[in-house]
């Protein structure tokens, strides 16, 4: 023995909790979908794609096919291009060559694209704590956030 606690598993029926699970999941991405169309203007999949951008490290830059990859499943290849076309149409990205691999494109958020997200982002904030937030304590909302973040590095570990 190791000393070290195994943690219980129990999947004998994972349903009951994953359904649960996506029903709030998604009604509240039906409201936040509805508000950033109506408030900010905004398709949810451009604001999916700024926020990646917002959140990449260095910041508002990643490799194409890093972004599809994030974007993935809802966007397929062909569509995934055809949302970025879009948004440098409407100059919210820039598309660059990636300066390390001459085959890779680098899609930039332009500084129009962040001052668009981060207007969205408010409405998206607001409608989550509407939708789901209000909906919780304090202590909820830290279990909830300790259970899904066990489960998601559990994943990531394939453990």
């Amino acid at each position: 023995m190791t000393g070290r606690a195994t943690p219980t598993r129990n999947v004998d029926d994972p349903l009951p909790s994953w359904s649960a699970l996506v029903n709030v999941y998604q009604s509240v991405l039906h409201d936040v979908v509805a508000a950033l169309d109506e408030q900010a203007g905004m398709e949810s999949g451009v604001f999916s794609a700024l926020a990646y951008l917002e959140r990449a490290q260095p910041p508002h830059r990643l490799p194409m096919g890093e972004l599809q990859r994030s974007m993935y499943p809802r966007y397929s290849q062909p569509g995934f291009s055809r949302l970025v076309q879009r948004m440098e149409a409407d100059a919210l990205v820039e598309r660059r060559p990636d300066p390390t691999d001459r085959r890779a494109t680098i899609v930039v958020s332009t500084r129009a694209g962040r001052k668009q997200f981060r207007a969205a982002n408010a409405v998206y904030v607001a409608t989550l704590r509407t939708a789901f937030g209000r909906h919780l304590r304090v202590d909820d909302h830290a279990r909830l956030t300790a259970i899904l973040t066990t489960v998601s590095g559990r994943r990531a570990g394939k453990s």
